[in-house]
């Protein structure tokens, strides 16, 4: 018989066994245990008890590598759903539509022009579900470019599970989209823990010591505040208060934080809502810097920057500003093609196509085959090498801007 007690002495913990064999006789064991684990002679190998999935992750072992595409093909087709009636879908369209002309005036796909197949996902966060399905199963395409934010992302991780299908989201820095873990998802944009690290790192080196976290009352809002919170205590910040706004009445919050007397103010949350508390912290005279995350690095915050006055700092995606390399000619051909220049949303669409448009080059038309070659992307773009770790995520800092005279602009 094997009978087990634990009790604590002086902050460690004994498991004492005692053990009772056939025999009669009585042992006793006593086994130290630290906080760190089984202590061993300081010359023995430390072995971890876990492991980093982000330099392992998941592959996959499925079938379907084997399968040759239909030899009445007419186009290759891609798969993209986002939203249809707001600035950021139309620029998540012209992004997308970009690299495809370009990959077509190359001679597209061993002669084959590609084709973008969009469908719309306005509406609740659920519908890209549909979306994605539909692409995949209705439309034949053979990757699916999807969702601006962390919801949408999720809904279709699901589909991607289930349909095996490759999918990359260009615009949500959910970093619990790798979590799950899904072999069939990619994620572009700098992770809210890298924008949080780079916002909290600008307030602590310019002084500003009194910070106040606001940020939407939803999903994606909750989710970056846990990630703006474990990024102040990494760098040993502690917020002076940490507030939700809700997108129908944003300026409800705005007295709590007034009171709080900030230096600066993190605001976290979607477009329209976030700039709307943003213009009622200014009328109620909270003149400190706003510091925002990488959707709000766009045109709209940049138009109002002036008439909201103070300091507007954001943790943009990239440095889209650049006067050479391939970002300027990015930029160049965008603003020929749509008349205006581009957003971040533009340019991480872009990148995100020619991803997809790379991996289909390396892996045919098969897309259990784009997918392993999308795991092992080694491609230099605008927002310079890209590749994905075991998670599928791009490990990319966000760089700092700042808006003025109607414009967002990279700081040294």
């Amino acid at each position: 018989m094997t009978r087990f007690r634990q009790r604590g002495t002086q902050g460690r913990h004994y498991l004492l066994f005692t053990l009772w064999p056939r025999a009669g006789a009585w042992a006793w064991v006593a086994l130290a245990f630290g906080v760190s684990g089984v202590q061993a002679d300081s010359s023995s190998v430390k072995t971890v008890p876990y492991q980093d999935l982000s330099q392992q992750g998941a592959s996959f072992l499925g079938p379907g590598r084997e399968l040759e595409p239909p030899d009445t093909l007419t186009a290759v087709r891609l798969g993209l759903t986002g939203p249809a009636r707001t600035p950021a879908g139309r620029e998540l369209q012209a992004g997308v539509e970009l690299a495809v002309t370009q990959a077509n005036q190359a001679g597209g796909y061993h002669g084959l022009p590609y084709q973008v197949v969009f469908r719309a996902d306005d509406g609740p966060w659920g519908r890209v579900a549909a979306q994605a399905i539909a692409l995949i199963r209705e439309d034949e395409v053979w990757a699916v470019i999807a969702a601006l934010d962390g919801e949408r992302a999720h809904a279709a991780e699901l589909v991607a599970a289930k349909l095996w299908a490759p999918i990359i989201t260009p615009g949500a820095g959910d970093r619990t989209i790798d979590y799950a873990n899904v072999p069939w998802v990619f994620r572009l944009m700098p992770d809210d823990r890298t924008q949080a690290d780079l916002l909290l790192g600008t307030a602590l080196a310019r002084g500003w010591r009194r910070v106040v976290l606001v940020s939407e009352g939803s999903r994606d809002g909750r989710t970056a505040g846990d990630r703006v919170l474990e990024s102040a205590r990494a760098l040993g910040l502690s917020l002076v208060r940490q507030l939700e706004f809700s997108a129908a009445e944003p300026g409800a919050v705005v007295p709590r934080v007034v009171r709080s007397r900030p230096d600066a103010v993190v605001v976290w949350g979607r477009g329209d809502a976030s700039l709307e508390l943003m213009y009622q912290l200014r009328a109620a005279a909270c003149r400190c810097p706003l510091l925002v995350p990488a959707p709000l690095v766009g045109p709209e915050v940049a138009a109002a920057a002036d008439s909201l006055g103070g300091t507007v700092l954001g943790a943009a995606p990239l440095d889209l500003w650049r006067p050479d390399g391939p970002v300027a000619a990015f930029r160049e051909a965008f603003s020929q093609a749509q008349g205006y220049p581009p957003s971040p949303v533009a340019a991480y669409a872009y990148e995100a196509t020619r991803v997809v448009l790379n991996a289909i080059a390396q892996g045919g038309l098969n897309r259990a085959r784009i997918r392993d070659q999308l795991a092992a992307t080694h491609l230099d773009g605008l927002t310079g090498t890209v590749t994905f770790d075991g998670l599928g995520g791009y490990r990319r800092q966000p760089v700092l801007a700042r808006a003025a005279n109607g414009v967002w602009r990279a700081l040294p």
